[in-house]
């Protein structure tokens, strides 16, 4: 019997896919989300990559890891939140 590693290493990116978009939807902190769907993104971008569509796994990588990722992680840092039990209202 023959292990198949590209099949293996599919399976296994699939996987960390499935459970990063799980923990995104899971995480109770905004930026561990938006940190979650970043590895999901990536992971797609992988899975594409190992079906032979090597353009639009980078178009994927590039786009949104690399641009809807940041400006998501941006906005939430940028935005002014109030936080239960904060004292101080400026």
């Amino acid at each position: 019997m023959t292990i198949e590693w590209d099949l293996v290493v599919f399976l296994f990116i699939a996987a960390v896919a499935i459970l990063a978009a799980l923990a995104v939807i899971w995480s109770k902190e905004i930026v561990r989300s938006v940190m979650w769907l970043a590895l999901t993104f990536l992971s797609v971008g992988f899975v594409y990559i190992f079906l032979g569509h090597e353009y639009l796994g980078i178009i994927q990588v590039l786009i949104y890891v690399g641009a809807v990722s940041v400006l998501m992680l941006f906005g939430i840092m940028l935005t002014k939140r109030h936080l239960v039990g904060d004292e101080h209202d400026e």
